[in-house]
């Protein structure tokens, strides 16, 4: 299967709080390394290498700014009863991350050739992704941890600049790689 491919703001200075959350959270979750956790700024579809320089370059030109943000609250996405992931939704920073992706997303899209995202607008960073096999007392568990963790817009985090992300191969330690 070819992967996909994305542009993203790496998450920095959760590393220490994500461990933490990750030793309370019940079982049958998944919590992606922190190398993995960033913002969505526009997704490419499949990955074309012949394109990445491109991207690179385009990127390097583009005044895409760097923002601190702080989560909100953890959220089951798409949705609760039957999510695919666990995904802190924006408090701080979260109108400077929708005004950037407004302004970029599209065009990253266009040289690329990549479909225009007709989706509404949702940043977030997921966190944790279920067991391919959860069974349902720990995805009721899950969703009941949820409903008790409070709003964690006290941690500040940085959202670096923009990089180009893909699949990693399922044998590396994290779920994403660099390109770029």
């Amino acid at each position: 299967m070819t992967p996909n491919w994305f542009v993203a703001w790496p998450v920095r200075g959760a590393d220490a709080w994500l461990a933490d959350l990750a030793k309370d959270a019940p079982g049958g979750l998944h919590f992606l390394a922190p190398a993995d956790v960033h913002v969505t700024l526009a997704f490419l579809g499949r990955y074309e290498p012949w394109l990445l320089k491109k991207m690179t370059s385009l990127l390097k030109g583009l005044p895409i700014k760097e923002i601190d943000v702080t989560p909100d609250r953890l959220v089951a996405l798409p949705q609760p009863r039957r999510f695919s992931a666990l995904a802190f939704s924006l408090a701080g920073g979260r109108f400077e991350v929708e005004d950037q992706i407004t302004r970029w997303r599209d065009r990253l899209c266009r040289e690329v050739g990549a479909p225009i995202e007709s989706r509404p607008m949702l940043p977030h960073f997921t966190v944790a992704r279920p067991d391919r096999r959860i069974g349902e007392a720990d995805r009721d568990e899950t969703l009941a941890w949820l409903e008790q963790l409070p709003p964690q817009p006290h941690l500040r985090l940085h959202l670096d600049a923009p990089r180009v992300f893909s699949w990693a191969d399922k044998t590396a330690p994290t779920r994403y790689q660099l390109l770029d």
